[in-house]
């Protein structure tokens, strides 16, 4: 399975949020990570399901080995479980002054990118369950990344037994881990029109309980996500502020100056270069 470590590593990553997003953010010093169902490109998380079973599909048709094809069956079982999952994400980007990313995640005015610091926060998010992993954005990509894990996951139980339906109520311990592995693929796996964001997601590494979702009132739902808190005083997460689109920069800039002294947040306070637009 791809592991964030093994590609080239930014130094910082940004998230983009608006005024209200930026002020809880920083004084609360948590992120909210949101059930990946309820983002706006969910679509690609069913997608990156459609894929594996393809997958499934093929290697089932050449495969000969009882406990694989017992294996690769179950695999397949667990997909439309998979609907529902309460998998949690919270998306950063490489590039710290898009337009689109302004556009899209702070309203298109008054909005803040939050550079943090790729080694402090990936420390953190390890202490709560979290992985840091890049976004994939060509098919190849995808089907790569897929049968990776797939075959990480049979190979840490290659020479074992396969128990089979007539002897198991519950998912196999392969079958549990397929899981677990397919939430993090399925979450980074993006269409190629989406690839100028230079996306990373900070991703729960299991499906979470109910009691430990928060609520939050959306467009037309109620939104489920997890408080994500990072240790700024330990890791010296935040590292650099940008001021987004505003006709009053200079107002931004000292506003926001004066609130990183209140807080004691030694970070690089800049505005951003695109010009300003009132879309």
């Amino acid at each position: 399975m791809l592991e964030p470590v093994t590609r080239r590593v930014p130094m910082l990553l940004y998230h983009y949020t608006n005024q209200t997003g930026f002020l809880g953010i920083t004084e609360s010093a948590t992120l909210w990570a949101t059930k990946i169902q309820y983002l706006n490109d969910n679509k690609e998380f069913f997608l990156a399901l459609s894929i594996a079973d393809e997958i499934l599909k093929e290697r089932l048709r050449t495969e000969i080995a009882r406990d694989v094809v017992i294996r690769l069956i179950r695999f397949r079982e667990a997909l439309p479980r998979m609907n529902d999952v309460n998998v949690c994400v919270c998306s950063l980007s490489e590039n710290g002054d898009l337009l689109s990313q302004w556009r899209g995640y702070a309203a298109g005015l008054g909005g803040y990118s939050i550079g943090f610091d790729y080694e402090g926060l990936r420390r953190s998010l390890a202490r709560q369950e979290y992985v840091l992993m890049k976004c994939l954005y060509q098919p190849a990509e995808h089907e790569a990344a897929l049968n990776a894990m797939i075959d990480e996951v049979l190979s840490q139980f290659a020479g074992q037994p396969e128990p089979d339906h007539a002897h198991i109520e519950q998912p196999s311990a392969a079958s549990r881990l397929f899981q677990e592995k397919l939430y993090c693929v399925a979450a980074v796996l993006k269409d190629s029109s989406f690839s100028e964001e230079a996306e990373w997601r900070a991703i729960s590494r299991r499906s979470l309980s109910p009691v430990e979702l928060a609520f939050r009132p959306g467009r037309s739902t109620l939104v489920p996500f997890h408080k994500l808190p990072f240790d700024q005083p330990q890791d010296r997460c935040i590292r650099e502020i940008i001021v987004g689109h505003t006709p009053n920069s200079d107002l931004a800039l000292a506003a926001t100056h004066t609130l990183m002294q209140k807080m004691g947040l030694e970070v690089t306070l800049r505005a951003s270069g695109i010009p300003f637009r009132n879309w």
